[in-house]
């Protein structure tokens, strides 16, 4: 019985090298965290004491080879995307880059792609893969951490009008909404950001909130509590 069980494992093993050197390729990859001192668009809504433990270097990559294949493909969703309104003539940008100083505080990030409108004017989309129980819940508006994001790369491009468009990973299914710039969006995620940079320069750490909307998967769980 043991020596079968061994011959067994052995066998799953040797079948096994494919999954190992996917996960090599990934781990390889891999950057350590390091302390920054400006603001990532993608921070956007995020919890305040998540974004300072980032900025400080101490939040590890919890992503796996799975996870990074996931991110991976919604990347490449851009891309795909992105030829679709090239072959049509509309495309005016992809994934355009910026790192400016809004109302203090320096923020870095990129958009998805930029098109024309029926308008002939300049639209942003900002373009998210999602699964299907996900796209299910998206439902009369966007998701607002979405929204918030699209808003501060919509003041940092000058381009006041988009689009916040989903497709279900499984099913390719579209949906989407339109969106305008928002000043009292902008100023709620600058608030937060100006905040945290406050805190930073006196060495402080920024008081934990009183509701903690995604305390289950937060990176920064262990250092809060």
């Amino acid at each position: 019985m043991q020596k079968g069980l061994k011959g067994l494992l052995y066998r799953l093993d040797s079948r096994d090298w494919f999954q190992k050197e996917l996960d090599n390729i990934f781990n390889s990859k891999k950057r350590p965290p390091k302390a920054i001192d400006y603001f990532y668009a993608s921070w956007a809504g995020e919890c305040p004491k998540w974004i300072q433990y980032n900025m400080k270097g101490m939040i590890t990559d919890g992503v796996d080879a799975q996870g990074q294949r996931r991110m991976d493909n919604g990347n490449y969703m851009h891309s795909r995307y992105g030829d679709y309104f090239k072959d049509a003539g509309k495309l005016q940008g992809q994934e355009p880059a910026f790192r400016k100083d809004l109302d203090g505080v320096f923020v870095s990030g990129r958009g998805d792609i930029i098109v024309l409108d029926d308008n002939g004017e300049k639209c942003l989309i900002e373009m998210k893969s999602i699964n299907d129980r996900g796209f299910k819940l998206i439902l009369k508006e966007a998701n607002e951490g979405d929204v918030l994001q699209w808003n501060l790369c919509s003041k940092a491009l000058e381009i006041i009008n988009g689009i916040i468009f989903y497709e279900n990973k499984n099913t390719q299914e579209i949906k989407y909404h339109f969106v305008t710039f928002d000043q009292e969006r902008l100023d709620l995620v600058l608030n937060d950001f100006k905040e945290v940079d406050k805190y930073n320069k006196l060495g402080q750490l920024i008081p934990r909130p009183d509701i903690c909307k995604n305390s289950r998967y937060c990176g920064a769980r262990g250092f809060c509590e």
